[in-house]
Formats: C-alpha cells, sequence, structure tokens
C-alpha cells in the first residue's frame, strides 16, 4: 500500500486554485420551495436559472406532502437540500447530472476538454505531405 504522502505548499496553492475555478463552473442551489399548484421542487441555481422536478425523481420526497414540503433547506453551500421533516437529503449536483444530463453531453463535455488541453500543447500535429 502507497504511503500518504503531504502536499508542499506549493503543490497545496495549485490544488486551491484548481478547486476554485471548478466551483467558478458548478451548479449549485441558492433556493428551494415546494410548488403546490405543479407540485413540483422549484430549485433556484447560482446561474439564476430555476428548474423543478416532481416528487418522483426526488429519492426520499417520492411521498412527501405539501405539509412534508413546507420546509426545504439549502445545505453544504449549495451542494445540498435538506428536507427535515422527512430526514431527507438531496444532492443538487447529483440530481442535475441524472435528471438533466446526458451522455451525449458529458461527451461532448470531455470532447472540448480534451480539446482545449490539446491546444495548450500546440494542437493536432501536422501529417506528413506526400511528394
Amino acid at each position: 500500500m502507497a504511503e500518504f504522502k503531504a502536499p508542499t505548499p506549493r503543490e497545496f496553492d495549485a490544488i486551491t486554485r484548481r478547486t476554485a475555478e471548478r466551483m467558478k463552473h458548478q451548479l449549485l442551489a441558492v433556493g428551494a420551495r415546494y410548488d403546490r399548484r405543479d407540485e413540483r421542487v422549484m430549485i433556484t441555481l447560482n446561474n439564476g436559472a430555476v428548474v423543478g422536478f416532481p416528487l418522483s425523481v426526488l429519492p426520499g420526497l417520492e411521498r412527501a406532502t405539501p405539509d412534508d414540503l413546507r420546509k426545504i433547506e439549502v445545505e453544504g453551500g449549495g451542494y445540498g437540500l435538506r428536507v427535515a421533516s422527512l430526514d431527507a437529503d438531496i444532492s443538487v449536483p447529483a440530481l442535475l447530472a441524472d435528471q438533466l444530463g446526458s451522455t451525449v453531453m458529458r461527451r461532448a463535455v470531455a470532447r472540448a476538454e480534451a480539446s482545449k488541453a490539446n491546444g495548450r500543447l500546440g494542437g493536432r500535429p501536422r501529417k506528413p505531405r506526400v511528394a
């Protein structure tokens, strides 16, 4: 088993900068409420978007009543939602990825990131010219 090696101050600073940069692009909750009329939990995200999910897709809330959903708390800096009356916790990034993400979109994001990384290295190698 490998031995733990503490990062150097320089490595720690680099990790902190990368994490801060990732956090700028992470969708997190800033507010949440239950909409009785549409029977959906409405989540306000840090980019200004509002998304609504039916109870059937929210783990732990499938059989919740409107009274159970009077108070939905945003926790963990926007990473989670908590419904204390049901002892239910929901991960916002996981919910968004499960319900709104697609494999096509994930592949497109992965290709774009690989292309950016390749560009930083000088781009695609040129093919040799055939005489």
